[in-house]
């Protein structure tokens, strides 16, 4: 475990930190992680390194040169005890092994029902065993914390910010049902230059995202670019604040419009509602259309997750904007027999 901080290091100089202003490969999280990373159940498995890296990043080199040794399943032992897990981009499994370890910290008993578990049938069986307790525990420690935290900063200004994804789920669900990488909000792309101030004025780090690297917000960022990712040493449990500018009509902020294609719409009065602890929120079935096609994809595991989850809870109407907006924007998704039903 000595050799851990030098190991760390030694990644950040061969990968390239994403946080180096106009790289477009690098790191972009590391964390240390996984049972063996806590003293208590090191002799059940080996410390981890977890790398989330900016999609394209060449990592098997840099990694063999470093002396690590390829192991099945895309990870990468190192002779001094430790490996190197790669993120899979999509997956919210270094999200979970996160919430995983601070249950493990910090609940007694815990580590001794893990231990139990892994002993029985490996570290997945443990892994499935304990994840609901860790989920509830850290609904209850950590809960609105981070999305509030954001508010500090966003609710004084005069405009319709609010909290997207899978926050604006938990806030309309008023219960934080799943941990979060990251506070996604919205703003009016007309009002970004308010936003960029307020966010400076309080100690944010802000970065614009623009071709597939970070660059300084300093100037106006014009479509179609339109996403910042904020960090403050003080957010809590959360990587960044990603904000991410959305259209609104010509006539003001009467009409909400759906960034990937304007033909959708929604009245501001029913795109933005207020939740849990007084947070605004994107309606769910808005959150839902997003969450339809995430880069050009199809719905990753936590978004068939949330779908799942807040169906049940939308009215007829609002089912039915959602099945008219999938029907306009991708004909024949897996979606459409369930709203339909």
């Amino acid at each position: 475990m000595d050799s851990l901080p030098h190991a760390i290091q030694s990644l950040t100089d061969a990968l390239g930190s994403a946080l180096e202003r106009g790289r477009t490969t690098g790191i972009f999280a590391l964390s240390l992680s996984g049972p063996g990373s806590m003293p208590v159940l090191a002799d059940l498995d080996r410390p981890e390194l977890h790398l989330d890296l900016l999609p394209g990043t060449p990592a098997e080199a840099p990694l063999l040169a470093l002396g690590y040794i390829r192991q099945p399943g895309g990870t990468f032992l190192h002779p001094g005890g430790w490996r190197v897990v790669v993120a899979e981009e999509g997956t919210a499994w270094a999200t979970d092994q996160a919430v995983l370890r601070d249950l493990l910290l910090t609940v007694p008993d815990t580590a001794q029902r893990y231990r139990a578990a892994f002993t029985q049938a490996g570290r997945t069986h443990a892994d499935a065993l304990l994840l609901p307790a860790a989920y509830a525990h850290h609904a209850q420690t950590v809960g609105f914390a981070p999305a509030l935290f954001a508010a500090q900063t966003l609710a004084p200004l005069n405009l319709p910010w609010m909290l997207a994804g899978g926050w604006a789920l938990d806030a309309w669900h008023g219960t934080v049902t799943r941990p979060h990488e990251d506070v996604d909000v919205t703003v009016p792309r007309h009002r970004q230059d308010e936003v960029r101030d307020a966010l400076a004025a309080a100690g944010w780090r802000l970065d614009a995202c623009r071709g597939g690297a970070y660059h300084a917000w300093t100037a106006p960022i014009v479509a179609p670019d339109f996403q910042v990712h904020a960090r403050h040493r003080g957010l809590p449990h959360a990587q960044l604040l990603d904000v991410m500018l959305t259209d609104v009509n010509d006539a003001g902020d009467e009409l909400w419009l759906y960034r990937r294609d304007p033909r959708v719409t929604l009245p501001m009065g029913q795109a933005r509602l207020v939740g849990a602890h007084g947070l605004p929120h994107l309606a769910p079935e808005a959150v839902l259309l997003f969450k339809s096609r995430t880069a050009g994809r199809d719905p990753r595991g936590k978004d068939q997750r949330d779908f799942a989850r807040t169906l049940p809870t939308l009215k007829a109407e609002a089912r039915a904007w959602l099945e008219d907006a999938l029907r306009l924007t991708s004909p024949g998704h897996e979606w459409l027999a369930m709203l339909g039903s």
